[in-house]
């Protein structure tokens, strides 16, 4: 079946990766992970999601929500319907991106001046006329009698040492896990596009000074690098240090793709021809050359993610990462390895998940490298 002849680049690459099983699989687990860690708060938690007494009506878990509940909360839907309104939007693409940005950056503001009600009543146990719980009627954090009980109705996936509900942290953890790969890899891509960029299309000079940073950087070994750094800061559980850190460390891989596409495409006639119109070296690079560099790009940035997530359990099994009372998936198994002779779901349902969501990644990745590769025929 051939192309449609006025089939644009963007909906070729989507009828392309939609042929993949996998990737499309894999897509779609990625966007339940996003969706399950967004609502987190209404599926493992002690406090109603609505609860009447005395002839009032109260939602206690909006009371609770943390800051980072409420950005997955408000970001997730925020996604889709920039996702769902994007045509409209971009139809002027400076127009929609500075739509976009302003928006973006008032919510995130807003959310920086969030804070949580510390409401400690666990409405499991507090009587009242109606009241709707939590499917995991558990908060992460919340101790129980029951220590190192295995699977069963009351705990989905048993207990840990101190009686915490492990699927209520495994919810939770989603957050962190999925919060940090994703912003650390956003970073990674800001650093890395700007050196690549900045070093293909100026070359000379600039491309040898560029070549022999990243060089240095790539000397050094990533975790170790990243090790010494959390190591020296002494902010082993500070989220916004780590997913500086490894966006910091991880951006040299992206620049030398980069660098390499923007050789390649500034020797062809439309860049060419652009600047003979008169177009700035600003406009060249972003109307020209990174818009059809996006390909590759979005390749390695969905490998990144993964590869980020995987480093943050890495260094949360070493102790260098998050560390309790806060959930995150390399937490779980670093303290389920200590009972796992005999108490082996501590480790077998986080290590399922974070299994799932590294290989979705990949399939995506996977996917997305055969639709872009152009040696591909449409069949």
């Amino acid at each position: 079946m051939n192309a449609p002849v006025d089939e644009s680049y963007s909906q070729r690459l989507a009828r392309r990766f939609s042929r993949d099983a996998l990737a499309l699989t894999g897509f779609w687990l990625i966007i339940l992970a996003f969706v399950l860690a967004a609502l987190a708060p209404f599926l493992a938690n002690n406090h109603a999601i609505v609860r009447v007494a005395d002839g009032q009506i109260s939602f206690p878990v909006l009371r609770s929500l943390e800051p980072i509940e409420w950005r997955f909360l408000i970001n997730v839907p925020l996604a889709g319907l920039i996702y769902a309104l994007r045509r409209p939007l971009f139809r002027n693409p400076q127009r929609g991106g500075l739509i976009v940005a302003v928006v973006v950056i008032v919510v995130q503001i807003a959310l920086a001046f969030v804070q949580p009600y510390n409401d400690v009543t666990n409405d499991r146990t507090r009587p009242a006329t109606f009241k709707l719980m939590p499917l995991i009627a558990w908060s992460p954090l919340e101790s129980s009698p029951d220590a190192l009980v295995g699977p069963s109705w009351n705990h989905l996936c048993g207990t840990d040492s101190t009686g915490r509900d492990v699927a209520a942290r495994i919810l939770h953890g989603a957050r962190t896990s999925l919060a940090i790969g994703f912003v650390s890899q956003v970073i990674a891509l800001g650093v890395g596009v700007t050196f690549g960029a900045l070093a293909g299309y100026y070359r000379r000079w600039v491309d040898m000074v560029i070549c022999r940073f990243i060089e240095v950087m790539e000397c050094f070994p990533s975790l170790l690098l990243i090790l010494v750094i959390i190591g020296l800061s002494d902010s082993q559980n500070n989220m916004i240090v780590i997913m500086a850190v490894i966006g910091l460390t991880g951006w040299t891989g992206t620049a030398r793709l980069v660098r390499g596409e923007f050789l390649r495409l500034g020797g062809q006639s439309f860049p060419q021809a652009a600047q003979a119109l008169g177009a700035g070296d600003l406009r060249v690079i972003l109307r020209h050359l990174l818009p059809n560099s996006l390909g590759p790009i979005l390749v390695t940035a969905t490998f990144g993610v993964a590869s980020a997530i995987l480093l943050e359990s890495s260094l949360s099994f070493l102790g260098f990462g998050m560390q309790a009372p806060t959930p995150s998936w390399g937490d779980l198994i670093s303290e389920g390895r200590r009972f796992i002779d005999f108490a082996w779901w501590l480790v077998f349902f986080p290590g399922v998940v974070m299994l799932v969501t590294i290989m979705s990644y990949n399939f995506v990745g996977e996917g997305l490298r055969d639709a872009v590769d152009p040696r591909l025929q449409v069949k």
